[in-house]
């Protein structure tokens, strides 16, 4: 019922979707196609500001884009950032010396490249910060991240190399009852990018756990070849590792292949038919799933207002050695993005949704996971008002634990932003989030796994942030 239910909803947004640009088309002029080999010319005037459009391929590993705002220059965006915050029965009050009260404080800085030119394209977003807790079982924590991504254009080919790596003290899902890293720095805004790697191919960290410092890294490399002026081919592979510091915890890690047939149906429609397969691997266990899937997608891209993108298809599971349970499994998986700025309303919107087989966030050997993650923003002058949402159920595998239809862990957050800028790169904000997970006492005794099920947190915070830099 539940997978119906979310089935239907990614459908109703996509209808959702094509309404709003429909409109949008009225005032927006229509961008020339592009493919990887006609980057330079795909150029868009809106609003008095040239923009350019995204060629990302819609089979290839990185989430599709509004596009950038065109400039003749590279740049360094450094920023800053802290936030203090006060979290309401974080642990169970059943803990000895667990408090029902806990404040943190989180420092924070945050380093943009964009280095652009006609035959590459340099996108890093790096994040390193520190947490002082008054919890002494929490204690102090470091924060790093790191997104990076080159592409280089050569003739007809164009060829990316990225990577992912986060070391945090907690899971990334919500990370710091602020919806995520973004709440602790300035981002790019509208001045750069970031690379934005498709949430599926990422390990997944769905399952909150608090106090269990853990390295999350994907490498990533792919190519592309345009056969023509609307169609081109993509390739690409890569390997991701959720390491737990502390042990206790399941480590993984997951090689992926994906290859696929991009085709522009219009100057703004686009579809692709891809294949993947991912090898999922657990450490110190017998356990190894191999999953193969082939991907129908469909994309929608309005240059500097929205791009929306959506895939699904049949998915053929192998195990190896299973506890119970069928060796194969048919079953279906999907994805879906919406990234959306309605610059003439002040309004940005944005919401991943992904169905597949994952790691288990290092709580299940393996699971069937449904995430669905959102936001919505609109301005007001110089303030702006924020909601950031999330919803995650890990169904347990039967090939890989005993009573696995018992065991479905449901994680969600909600939270609510209200930030005033300043100068240019400034702001100070409120924010309130509301977080819940069920318990997880079946498939996990450890204290990282003995999370309340109601958890609010109350933040203040200010980030500021220099003039970009110009490197040429």
């Amino acid at each position: 019922m539940r997978n119906k239910l979310f089935t239907m909803a990614t459908l109703l947004s996509g209808l959702f979707v094509c309404a709003l640009t429909a409109q949008a088309q009225d005032s927006v002029e229509l961008p020339k196609p592009a493919m990887a080999a006609d980057a330079d010319s795909a150029v868009l005037q809106t609003n008095g500001q040239q923009d350019t459009p995204d060629i990302r391929p819609l089979a290839g590993a990185q989430n599709l884009s509004i596009g950038s705002q065109s400039t003749s220059h590279s740049f360094l965006l450094p920023s800053f950032g802290v936030v203090t915050q006060a979290q309401l029965n974080p642990y169970s009050s059943s803990l000895a010396n667990s408090p029902s009260l806990i404040s943190a404080t989180y420092l924070s800085g945050r380093l943009g490249v964009n280095k652009i030119s006609r035959q590459s394209e340099l996108l890093v977003d790096y994040l390193a910060g520190g947490g002082f807790s008054s919890y002494s079982g929490l204690g102090n924590s470091v924060i790093q991240s790191l997104d990076f991504a080159e592409t280089i254009h050569s003739g007809r080919w164009s060829q990316l190399f990225g990577e992912q790596f986060s070391y945090l003290p907690a899971s990334s899902f919500g990370f710091g009852g602020l919806g995520g890293l973004d709440g602790l720095a300035v981002g790019l805004g509208n001045v750069g990018s970031t690379p934005g790697f498709r949430q599926d191919i990422l390990p997944n960290q769905s399952i909150m756990t608090n106090g269990a410092p853990r390295i999350s890294n994907t490498a990533t490399a792919q190519t592309t070849y345009a056969l023509g002026y609307r169609s081109s081919l993509t390739f690409g592979g890569s390997y991701g590792t959720l390491h737990f510091i502390d042990g206790g915890l399941q480590n993984s890690s997951t090689a992926n292949f994906r290859g696929g047939y991009n085709y522009l149906l219009s100057p703004l429609n686009s579809m692709a038919v891809s294949y993947g397969f991912s090898r999922l691997m657990l450490s110190n266990s017998p356990q190894r799933m191999d999953d193969h899937s082939v991907q129908l997608s469909f994309a929608r891209r309005i240059t500097g207002r929205l791009s929306f993108q959506v895939g699904a298809g049949p998915d053929f599971q192998i195990f190896r050695a299973p506890l119970a349970g069928p060796r194969t499994v048919f079953t279906w998986a999907l994805y879906s993005a919406l990234v959306g700025t309605y610059q003439f309303r002040h309004v940005e919107a944005g919401f991943n949704y992904s169905h597949g087989l994952t790691g288990g966030s290092g709580v299940l050997p393996g699971a069937k996971t449904d995430e669905l993650s959102g936001r919505l923003g609109r301005a007001f002058g110089n303030w702006k008002g924020s909601l950031y949402m999330g919803y995650s159920r890990n169904q347990a595998l039967q090939q890989t634990i005993i009573n696995a239809n018992a065991i479905a862990p449901q994680s969600w957050f909600a939270a609510a932003q209200v930030s005033r800028g300043f100068v240019r790169f400034g702001s100070l904000f409120f924010s309130y989030n509301v977080s819940g997970q069920s318990s997880l006492a079946a498939v996990c005794s450890l204290p990282a796994c003995r999370t309340n099920s109601l958890v609010q947190t109350v933040s203040v915070g200010y980030n500021w942030g220099l003039r970009p830099i110009v490197l040429e």
